[in-house]
């Protein structure tokens, strides 16, 4: 993979987290994501993990206290 894509990924996994969480309108566990769809495009955990926390600092989505992933 070459450095030019790396932006392009971690755009297109951004897209994909906040589509996922706005689809399903419930908490949702990394787990549970992760094995409900990110098999399916090709996220390794790392990169859906390190994508999660980018947003939870951008405000964009929020943990619960269960640790669940939620829309803000």
């Amino acid at each position: 993979m070459s450095i030019d894509t790396l932006p392009q990924q971690a755009e297109q996994t951004t897209s994909w987290l906040l589509k996922r969480l706005h689809e399903h309108q419930t908490p949702m566990s990394l787990q549970e994501l992760e094995a409900r769809f990110a098999d399916q495009q090709g996220l390794s955990h790392r990169t859906l993990k390190e994508t999660a926390w980018k947003l939870v600092e951008e405000g964009k989505i929020q943990f619960t206290s269960s640790w669940d992933l939620e829309i803000c």
